[in-house]
């Protein structure tokens, strides 16, 4: 199934084009400030900052980020050939100058790299073995400044316990029971038949457990690269954060905070109060792990630092404050319940609308101390505005913009719509790319073909619904009349305010 030089990580199938915003320099800082810790980001002198991301893909983040964040210098590597040249090719399209390298973690250790501010991981802890994660780890002490900040995602125990037995048979089956030359694919579509021959025949496991069925399913429908590179790897590590917490204190790293949706927008809080747990009697291990048991979670998006920048509750306060946010959809769109992976959480109904009603009208971020004030909410307590305004942000409903980043988004604007430009393109022929780059927020945010061609046309001087209408016509996207109508009403007005139009919206 897997060449040597792989260490059974499925190379033959690539990784799917995704985003995630957990990524972003912006949102990390963000994270860290709501939960009592600062960032500083940057050299003091020059404002730049250094940020690399491991195992980026497809290197979709890596570019965007690159084209949004002109502090940044980037680095990155993945070790899949086929990632390095797409991540590389989309990036001299573009124009962006940023560094994509194809080592794998261990030749990374021996690379002249600088020391940096950010390095990041996504789907990347859990799937590679034993050796590839202690060179992790070393980069780490090697190459994480004093004060940097670590994001890391992956699988946890318990979530899975039911489910790791059906992948470890279906594993197996890819490597016992194809026929030699059998396509990696054609292996995992006969282990995931084999799989439901086995649950409509009656096999207990599937009875006494539902949850592995639903796996199954799930399988059944998603991409085949995406089934391949979550289950199908050789190395599916699963364990719990205390054994992941324990092994980043090798590189001096402790855990600052959780940024999966779940944490962010108090969910986790909320079942711990009914579970009667006062985690003030419990060390940050114990803590997390219990957290994990009380959602049955499955997978951590979590951050780490190399000495943590604690801050006093005022001191929070004040530069929460400070943080400026805008608007990423329209406020007539935004509801008061927020889904997540473990269950929906209620945001404050008085408390959204006031910041939504204040915020709606603005075209360009607003400080929360200055939004507060407008809506009426700087008397009484702060930490439920806090708390609503965290929500929100997990939700990708608002962003945090910081102001040393929006000092420098002239630059940012002219890469961002270079990249945009591209991946708008690329949308004539392929799918493939969704995400467009905000220069104003420093992350992307997910548009549909309908609007990636409308961006064209916008490009090339259409402004009105008629000279819209008459470009989707052209690329023979059906209705164009009524999504020419939905970007010019909905649609553009929020682009600006992201800096994604190159002028303003007629």
């Amino acid at each position: 199934m897997s060449l040597n030089w792989t260490s059974g990580y499925v190379a033959d199938l690539t990784y799917s084009h995704g985003y995630y915003h957990e990524l972003a320099p912006s949102f990390l800082r963000f994270a860290l400030l709501f939960n009592g810790m600062a960032h500083g980001a940057g050299d003091p002198v020059s404002g730049n900052y250094t940020y690399c991301e491991l195992g980026y893909g497809q290197g979709v983040c890596a570019n965007l980020h690159a084209a949004a964040n002109p502090r940044g210098q980037f680095w990155g590597t993945d070790f899949n050939p086929d990632h390095a040249l797409f991540a590389r090719g989309l990036a001299q399209q573009a124009g962006i100058d940023a560094h994509w390298l194809a080592h794998g973690f261990e030749q990374l250790l021996d690379q002249d790299l600088p020391e940096f501010d950010f390095i990041t991981l996504h789907g990347v802890w859990s799937w590679i073995d034993a050796s590839a994660r202690h060179a992790l780890v070393e980069f780490m002490r090697r190459r994480l400044k004093i004060g940097g900040v670590v994001y890391l995602s992956y699988n946890i125990m318990p979530g899975w316990s039911a489910e790791k037995p059906l992948r470890d048979l279906m594993r197996l089956h890819t490597e016992l029971a194809g026929a030699p030359g059998d396509a990696t694919s054609s292996r995992i579509r006969g282990a995931i038949a084999f799989a439901d021959r086995l649950r409509r025949g009656g096999a207990a496991f599937f009875e006494q457990d539902t949850r592995a069925g639903a796996m199954l399913d799930d399988m059944r429908r998603d991409d085949i690269h995406v089934v391949a590179h979550e289950y199908f790897n050789r190395s599916w590590h699963l364990t719990y954060f205390a054994d992941v917490a324990r092994s980043l204190e090798a590189a001096g790293l402790s855990f600052a905070c959780s940024v999966h949706k779940s944490d962010l927008a108090g969910l986790v809080a909320q079942r711990r109060r009914s579970c009667r747990i006062d985690d003030l009697e419990l060390n940050p291990a114990l803590r997390e792990t219990t957290h994990d048991f009380i959602l049955n979670r499955r997978f951590r998006r979590d951050v780490f630092v190399r000495g943590a920048d604690r801050l006093t509750p005022g001191e929070r306060e004040a530069r929460l404050k400070d943080v400026a946010f805008v608007l990423l959809r329209p406020a007539a769109s935004v509801h008061t319940t927020v889904s997540t992976p473990y269950g929906a959480v209620k945001l404050d109904a008085t408390i959204t609308a006031k910041l939504l009603e204040a915020l709606g009208p603005c075209h360009e971020p607003v400080a929360l101390g200055v939004l507060m004030a407008q809506a009426g909410l700087s008397e009484g307590s702060t930490e439920p505005v806090f708390q609503t305004v965290a929500t929100l942000v997990a939700n990708n409903t608002l962003a945090p913009v910081f102001a040393d980043d929006l000092r420098r988004t002239g630059t940012a604007r002219a890469r961002s719509h270079d990249l945009n430009r591209v991946i708008a393109r690329r949308s004539q022929d392929t799918d493939t790319l969704r995400y467009l780059a905000s220069p104003v927020t420093g992350m992307a945010l997910e548009v549909a073909v309908p609007d990636r061609l409308c961006l064209l046309a916008w490009e090339q001087g259409a402004r009105t619904p008629d000279e819209l209408a008459a470009a989707l016509h052209t690329r023979g996207l059906p209705d164009p009349e009524a999504h020419a109508s939905r970007f010019l009403q909905e649609v553009a007005p929020t682009w600006h305010t992201l800096g994604l139009l190159a002028q303003e919206p007629a």
